[in-house]
């Protein structure tokens, strides 16, 4: 049987036209065909890529409401003895994860496009021995598994740590450098597999953060209750291993590399230059970038622990934290569809109204009101969880659409590098702005005012960058 093949061709858009000097004056090159069995491995690969890094960073809450209980077996002396338990600090443990995961991307994402592009290549007789046999090893191959072993070797560490600087040092540093390592060599060259349904295959892909949230948040609730913190930890690192070593060796390669030009392959762009930093959508987006990522994270940081304040146990606190896992999933593959047909910004602008809207509408409320808060929450968990997956799943695709499939892997590691300051910016904070358990739920109104107002200042800064692009390429109603 004949393997169905797609021969896609880089239109100017795509291409980058604008962005760059060159663009104007080379032709657009017709990348080679790509079988749909490939398209497909890419989709898995990376789906299950995104469920181990980014699934996982999204039920911390799970781990950081065990380590602030009084029946956690890890730190010592337990947090919940203490008069003022360091919630902040716990909460970077997390943010600290996370925020490594997308910031690492403009560190790997070079690393990987030299790799590819032959840049370390060893053809000169006066290298040495050591080196050349070392930079033969260098592949993106080995990147991705060096991650996942530093995965399971955080969590491992992780379960013999006693105080918060270990966690900080191992689950938080250690798993998130991992992570970083796993992500990008996978996830950076997905787009170009695609072209007119992207923002519906990168909506799929990203929707395994949801759907490995989900998993995650009601397993590790389950093992912490039975068996505790260390083992938890222990079983967590070797299902890593287990997971991450077969997607790890299934790397895809840039499709930029098997492009040859006179001068070798076709090397990706992994550099913002100073021409692409100055305009107006490159700066909206990456201030957008940076507010939301510090505004998404905080309901998930704290939807267990602000579940257990409402009178709840820590078991539902997870099981919400697994719903909203689930809803965000479901809400990433419908939002990228959508994307596609009405418009990936315009798509991207709503959703992230909707979510700003839905923080002061329902957790303030929940928040302010002495009946009633229960129901307030679970509708802000649903509303806010599909909501919210919408810049998840149409932001890749924006990027490549604003800015050019040749600037993608460049723009996409500094917005995620950015995203990653932002997540390790506003969960600290928020943690901070927590009142004193006494307050009961008022403790958490700081928090809603903060996180409704970081989300806003996205949502204004997508629509500078909706205004900037159509002011550049011409209006359209549809984009």
């Amino acid at each position: 049987m004949t393997t169905q093949t797609q021969r896609i061709p880089l239109t100017d858009r795509q291409a980058g036209a604008g962005v760059g000097s060159e663009s104007e004056s080379t032709p657009a090159p017709v990348l080679p065909p790509i079988s749909r069995k490939k398209q497909a491995a890419v989709l898995f690969s990376a789906f299950v890529t995104i469920a181990l890094t980014i699934g996982y960073n999204q039920c911390f809450g799970v781990f950081q409401q065990y380590y602030l209980s009084p029946n956690q077996d890890i730190l010592v002396p337990s947090p919940a003895s203490q008069v003022s338990p360091p919630t902040a600090l716990l909460a970077f443990v997390g943010t600290l994860c996370y925020g490594l995961t997308w910031a690492g991307g403009i560190l790997v994402n070079p690393v990987i496009s030299r790799i590819e592009h032959g840049t370390w290549a060893t053809t000169t007789p006066s290298t040495r021995l050591w080196r050349r046999r070392i930079l033969r090893l260098l592949t993106p191959r080995t990147i991705t598994i060096s991650g996942v072993l530093m995965m399971s070797a955080g969590f491992t560490l992780a379960s013999f740590s006693s105080s918060i600087w270990q966690l900080l040092l191992t689950q938080g540093f250690l798993v998130g450098l991992g992570m970083s390592l796993l992500y990008f060599p996978l996830l950076a060259p997905a787009p170009e597999y695609f072209t007119n349904h992207r923002a519906t295959a990168m909506g799929f892909i990203l929707a395994g953060g949801g759907a490995g949230g989900l998993v995650f948040s009601s397993a590790i609730q389950a093992l912490l209750s039975s068996i505790g913190g260390r083992w938890t930890l222990r079983i967590y690192a070797a299902f890593n291993l287990i997971a991450g070593l077969p997607v790890a060796w299934a790397v895809p390669r840039s499709r930029f590399a098997a492009f040859s030009t006179a001068e070798g392959p076709e090397r990706r762009n992994t550099h913002v230059s100073r021409a692409l930093a100055s305009r107006p959508t490159f700066v909206f987006s990456a201030v957008a970038a940076f507010l939301q990522a510090a505004g998404a994270q905080l309901p998930l940081a704290f939807i267990p622990s602000y579940t257990v304040v409402l009178g709840q146990t820590a078991s539902k606190g997870a099981n919400l934290l697994a719903a909203s896992n689930a809803i965000n999933a479901v809400s990433r593959v419908l939002t990228g569809y959508a994307g596609d047909r009405l418009g990936r910004q315009n798509t991207l602008l709503l959703t992230l109204l909707l979510a700003a809207c839905s923080v002061f509408a329902f957790w303030l409320s929940s928040v302010l009101v002495t009946t009633s808060s229960f129901s307030l929450w679970l509708a802000f968990i649903a509303f806010y969880s599909f909501s919210s997956g919408g810049y998840y799943a149409l932001f890749p695709a924006l990027i490549a659409e604003v800015f050019g499939i040749r600037q993608y892997a460049a723009v996409n590691a500094f917005i995620l590098f950015v995203r990653g300051l932002g997540t390790m910016f506003g969960s600290p904070v928020g943690g901070q702005l927590l009142g004193s358990s006494e307050e009961g739920t008022g403790a958490y109104a700081s928090i809603a005012y903060w996180d409704g107002a970081l989300l806003m200042g996205a949502t204004a800064c997508c629509a500078g960058v909706r205004w900037a692009d159509g002011k550049g390429k011409g209006w359209k109603w549809i984009a």
